[in-house]
């Protein structure tokens, strides 16, 4: 997360760098939460964990992520099936942005 001295001295952009190849992959999922804050997205963890949501916040060290949970009560009135929105719920999470595999902004 913060700058590492270049372990083999000298410049330390060697043309890799200006094309994004040396960016830290913490800073990169960062950049990528920050740019879809507020908007419905799916949060994937290093663990194989999916959650789909809205990301509330980033900060440097931890995304700030709300699941809204909707109670539908299915009635029975036709042959066709109707739900009746009771309430719904918003569960706040947070998670460490080093266990962050990545964030897909197509829902």
């Amino acid at each position: 997360m913060y700058p590492q001295p270049y372990p083999f001295g000298g410049a330390q952009n060697l043309g890799g760098q200006s094309q994004g190849m040396g960016r830290s992959p913490i800073k990169k999922i960062y950049k990528t939460c920050m740019k879809n804050r507020n908007q419905h997205v799916q949060l994937m963890l290093m663990d194989g964990a999916a959650y789909t949501g809205f990301i509330e916040y980033v900060d440097q060290q931890n995304v700030y992520f709300a699941i809204p949970y909707v109670e539908n009560q299915q009635e029975n009135r036709n042959s066709e099936a109707q739900y009746d929105v009771r309430g719904y719920q918003i569960y706040r999470c947070m998670f460490p942005l080093h266990a962050v595999a990545g964030v897909n902004g197509a829902y």
